[in-house]
């Protein structure tokens, strides 16, 4: 069984060759589909390699987050949710959805030399996973400011600024991430490196573009960035979520039957007798609905008198015609809906 499984498009299959012998180098073994053994099911033997490995180094590239890394994000995701993941970038690509908040170790320009920075920042994340404990903070940016600035007489002053803003001592990160000039680009970068407790520019757009007031968006917020910057924020507004019950009324339709006499007076016709027996029921039908309605959850609105089958008849004096049929009342219907807010 391998300490350490990489996940990896074929087509980088060069400087994951240099990152294998540098972690071997320096101690740890390493599964990757290299070691392969021929004639066995090479599915199974990744399955076993990938859920025995305590710490699973996946390399993000531009074949790897694309349509055809199908394969790497989900060593990926297996690798995350088992919480040994380890992220590796070779060039300035972007994580895949679902992996962005989880920071990447950056090797775009790394050589192969094993006192590299961030060579050592992957060997110090490695080694606290294969631990089971928190991976540490990241050296190597700092690292690179101060080879950056390390120039003249200003070299002792910056490196003590550098320390003391590397330190947060006298919150120097919170001063400076957060003063106003040049924002929102200071907070970003500051996110970008973890310091200041800034959040990265990704986070704090779908921070700034989330609902206001919508708890489901505070829920999805937290969901996206477990870890974020603004997660006592939220969870501060969720506890303060406020659940509030509203009347509703919707249209509705009922039927109720109803029957129609013939009328005293004769008509001169079939249809004249007919509309006068439709307009002697329409009295007839509102009572019938405000009645239903009275007596429900209903609100009254109209009623019409439908006919379904007639009686009519003939004499000397004319047409009289009834029918059987059904009071069409038009409603609204009652009902309760909750709602909720977080925040304002």
């Amino acid at each position: 069984m391998s300490d350490i499984f990489i996940s990896y498009k074929r087509e980088d299959e060069a400087p994951v060759a240099r990152l294998v012998r540098s972690l071997e180098a320096a101690g740890h073994s390493v599964w990757w589909d290299r070691t392969l053994v021929a004639g066995e099911n090479w599915r199974a033997q990744i399955q076993s390699a990938l859920e025995s490995a305590r710490c699973v180094i996946v390399i993000w590239t531009e074949g790897s987050v694309g349509p055809a890394g199908d394969f790497v994000r989900d060593e990926a995701a297996h690798a995350k949710q088992r919480g040994v993941l380890v992220p590796v970038r070779f060039g300035n690509v972007n994580p895949p959805l679902g992996f962005g908040e989880i920071q990447a170790i950056d090797l775009t320009r790394w050589k192969g030399s094993v006192r590299d920075p961030f060579f050592i920042d992957l060997l110090d994340t490695v080694v606290a996973k294969l631990a089971g404990r928190a991976a540490p903070p990241a050296k190597a940016p700092m690292k690179l400011l101060l080879r950056r600035f390390s120039y003249g007489s200003l070299v002792t002053a910056l490196v003590i600024m550098i320390c003391l803003f590397g330190a947060n001592i006298f919150q120097a990160q919170d001063r400076a991430c957060g003063m106003p000039l040049l924002q929102p680009a200071v907070s970003d970068f500051c996110g970008a490196l973890s310091l200041g407790g800034k959040p990265t520019k990704r986070e704090r757009v779908a921070w700034e573009k989330r609902e206001p007031a919508s708890c489901a968006a505070l829920r999805a917020h937290l969901a996206q960035f477990p870890a974020g910057a603004y997660r006592d924020e939220a969870n501060g507004l969720l506890q303060s979520r406020i659940v509030k019950q509203h009347e509703v009324w919707t249209p509705a339709t009922h039927e109720l039957a109803i029957f129609e006499s013939q009328p005293e007076i004769p008509s001169a016709t079939k249809d004249t007798a007919q509309s006068l027996a439709i307009a002697q029921a329409q009295a007839t039908a509102e009572r019938l609905c405000k009645g239903f309605a009275a007596t429900t959850s209903f609100r009254f609105k109209s009623a019409e008198p439908v006919p379904q089958q007639w009686n009519c008849s003939s004499s000397a004096n004319g047409v009289r015609c009834a029918f059987d049929g059904a009071a069409v009342c038009e409603l609204e219907e009652r009902s309760t809906q909750e709602s909720e807010t977080c925040g304002k």
